[in-house]
């Protein structure tokens, strides 16, 4: 009967270990890929972060073009970038600005003016407003925002067309959420022709309970 060494057999176990996790590295690495070919870029490539009032977040607008969203929570600065295609241009092609807080106050405002003739926001709306309930809001005195991108399906045709993604833009103390798509022109970004667009929310929807004490509304 023979005896295996410790040293051996430590050198062959440490090769059995080297050799699996290779093995497992390979195969984890080709099912990623497949996984990333089956799932829309959008969804796997938008980051977000936020510092000092400050959010910043990713989403495409286009295949293999992405946008870059930073919000001023303090004035309400929405500001938006699509690098150009171009090498040697070096910049923004695309660059685009709205501002939530006005955006925020002018909602504010037609919201209590539905309240207050006793009818409810319609999800036909012009604005997109849907089933607001009938109460009066009250413009937040430090606006609070929670900020991401997702995509959506909705379609459009046209030189100028939606973008891939939706940014979504929620204020906490009165509950609503703004939904912001970009309007892009890929023969633009193809020809590096510089675009410079105002962008205003697409629709806004009271998604969340509200902070902030709300006053009844008086429908006597």
């Amino acid at each position: 009967m023979k005896i295996v060494k410790p040293a051996l057999f430590l050198g062959f176990a440490l090769i059995c270990c080297v050799a699996t996790g290779v093995v497992s590295s390979l195969f984890v690495s080709n099912y990623r890929s497949s996984e990333a070919q089956n799932f829309p870029a959008a969804l796997l490539a938008n980051t977000s972060d936020r510092l000092d009032g400050y959010l910043t977040c990713t989403g495409y607008v286009d295949a293999g073009v992405e946008a870059v969203y930073v919000l001023d929570s303090t004035t309400g600065m929405l500001s938006v970038g699509v690098l150009s295609k171009h090498p040697a241009a070096r910049g923004f092609q695309a660059r685009y600005q709205g501002n939530v807080l006005m955006d925020l106050e002018k909602a504010i405002t037609v919201l209590n003016r539905q309240a207050t003739g006793g009818k409810k926001s319609s999800s036909r709306s012009k604005r997109g407003v849907t089933d607001i309930p009938q109460v009066a809001l009250a413009m937040p005195a430090e606006p609070k925002y929670i900020m991401s991108v997702g995509s959506h399906d909705i379609t459009s045709t046209g030189n100028t067309r939606f973008g891939a993604s939706a940014l979504y833009v929620t204020e906490v103390n009165t509950g609503l959420m703004f939904v912001y798509i970009l309007p892009w022109n890929p023969t633009a970004h193809s020809s590096n022709s510089p675009v410079a667009m105002p962008i205003s929310y697409y629709t806004i929807e009271r998604f969340l309970v509200p902070m902030v004490v709300e006053e009844s509304v008086d429908e006597g």
